[in-house]
């Protein structure tokens, strides 16, 4: 598509009153206008790809840029940037072969030494996924291959690139700002927080990181598209669950990014032209408890937490509406993934060992205080807070319920005296790997996320996750994952609710190939929100 097309199709979504909103349009009226995509989330979302581990960022990540591998149906890795590559026979050297042929959106050529900058820009910056990354040593341009180094045979390494988001490199340095990167400025922050400089199906016309994304198709995109897909995406952040009802029916939104209630869900599956589908993806919904704050610094205390909670109750509410909105789990390490282990059994509420364990701590006897911070919007941690609320006044221990936004809370996880005592979390595999998902949360160089509001941090464990990430052969690690998930279960970091299937409102005229059928289902954090593969009717 020619930039003048693109901003012709621009202005007139804006003529539909897209960019200040969803607006009030009847879908009649877009019959001759652009197909336009207009979805609710609830978190905000950062546009640099380098920076965000959190869902509304690795929507915009992959759709508005490319990488070696794309992450395809059933766990699958597809060459995309990368047509073919080779490994070396210690597992230490990947050589990347750059296909012909792909541009950036301002029209550039994309070549490997875009891919050595966006590695470099990545692990120098140290933020958002460089932890995936830890074991590159250098990366570099060698006869139009880009070429990784490791330190050391790294096993999820091809999984790991599905977040290395290539940016450009002529663009980003042509957008320099001060900063603290020496020569390189602010290495394009300021730039990349409200601009692109990616090669993906969309390109971002708008973006507020508080309120909303608008973008438009990239035709020239070189992995094709489904049969008539979205070519407007207006995405619109912060919205709470009571809009999605109120507007999904009117088919002012055609697609949700959020937790909603079972009653909200219960409803909308009620409507006529409203679908409600399943993104699934393994992970876990947590409390998770903060290590380092007393009293949760006792692991007794915690066990008595763990062990005083009403599973069951919570269990019954994740049928929805004819939909399982989560499945029951055994520790750290969701189903279907190395460390999996399905003789542990299912934890039960216990309060006769819940008790002993309080019995057992050096706190026994005090009137402890906890608090408790769950995401402001998301309506059912707050069901969740309560149950726990009600179930530790079993044990003399009190409550204090409070919610927060996602910003707030991000900046809570930074460190152990700001992060409160307990925390309503959901983590996922932002990879094919499960290295993505606990790396971040149980490795000690990666605190001060989210992912590891517990604080735990201990060699033993670092240890383990190493040895795991160093291991090729899959017995080997599967033998390691369950040492590591056992390791961690006796330290009772969090409270394991269940492994979360995120339930979805969309109207019928949209088809989203994973949310219907599982065989077609993305299984990473964001994967089934590649428009790219969506159709509009």
């Amino acid at each position: 598509m020619s930039r003048l097309s693109r901003r012709q199709l621009l202005m007139t979504s804006a003529g539909l009153g897209l960019l200040s909103g969803f607006g009030g349009m009847p879908m009649g009226a877009f019959a001759q206008e652009p197909r336009t995509l207009r979805l609710a989330d609830g978190n905000i979302g950062q546009a640099d790809p380098h920076k965000p581990v959190d869902f509304p960022g690795s929507i915009l990540m992959f759709n508005l840029y490319d990488f070696l591998v794309r992450p395809m149906p059933g766990g699958e890795l597809e060459p995309s940037v990368a047509e073919a590559w080779e490994i070396s026979e210690d597992g230490t050297v990947y050589i990347f072969h750059i296909r012909d042929g792909i541009t950036f959106h301002d029209g550039s050529p994309l070549t490997a030494e875009d891919v050595v900058f966006s590695a470099n820009r990545l692990l120098t910056m140290k933020r958002g996924y460089s932890y995936l990354f830890s074991s590159v040593d250098k990366v570099e341009e060698v006869d139009g291959a880009a070429v990784f180094t490791l330190n050391e045979p790294f096993a999820p390494f091809l999984a790991a690139l599905v977040r290395l988001a290539i940016v450009n490199k002529r663009l980003v340095m042509a957008n320099l700002a001060e900063g603290g990167f020496g020569d390189l400025g602010d290495y394009g922050e300021a730039f990349l927080s409200t601009s692109d400089a990616g090669s993906g199906p969309y390109m971002i016309d708008e973006h507020d990181p508080q309120t909303g994304t608008v973008m438009a198709i990239n035709t020239d995109y070189f992995g094709g598209f489904a049969e008539n897909p979205p070519e407007v995406i207006r995405s619109r952040f912060g919205v709470e669950a009571v809009t999605v009802r109120q507007l999904m029916p009117r088919r002012e939104i055609d697609l949700t990014r959020l937790p909603l209630p079972p009653e909200i869900v219960t409803a909308l599956a009620r409507e006529e032209g409203v679908s409600i589908g399943q993104d699934r993806k393994p992970g876990m919904f947590h409390f998770k408890m903060n290590t380092q704050k007393a009293p949760l610094d006792d692991v007794n205390v915690r066990k008595a937490i763990a062990h005083i909670f009403d599973y069951d109750q919570i269990y019954g509410l994740l049928n929805v509406a004819g939909n399982q909105q989560g499945i029951p789990v055994r520790g750290p390490i969701p189903t279907g993934v190395p460390g999996f282990d399905p003789d542990v059994s299912l934890l039960k509420k216990d309060a006769e060992a819940a008790k002993a364990a309080m019995a057992a701590s050096k706190y026994a006897g005090q009137n402890l205080e906890l608090d408790l911070v769950w995401f402001k919007g998301m309506a059912l941690q707050e069901k969740y807070a309560l149950l726990l609320q009600a179930n530790l006044a079993e044990l003399g221990i009190s409550l204090n319920i409070s919610s927060a936004p996602w910003p707030q809370i991000v900046e809570m996880a930074t460190s152990p005296e700001a992060s409160p005592h307990l925390a309503c979390v959901s983590t996922s595999m932002s990879t094919t790997d499960v290295d993505s998902m606990i790396w971040g949360e149980y490795h000690s160089s990666a605190a001060g996320t989210y992912l590891s509001m517990h604080w735990l941090q201990m060699p033993e464990i670092d240890a383990m996750l190493e040895e795991g990430r160093q291991l090729t052969d899959p017995a080997a690690r599967e033998t390691v994952y369950r040492e590591l998930a056992a390791k961690i279960r006796e330290q009772y970091p969090s409270v394991f609710l269940y492994q979360p299937t995120d339930l979805v409102a969309y109207q019928e005229y949209l088809k989203v190939p994973g949310f219907g059928d599982p065989a077609q289902s993305v299984p990473i954090m964001a994967g089934n929100y590649q428009y790219h593969r969506m159709s509009m009717a």
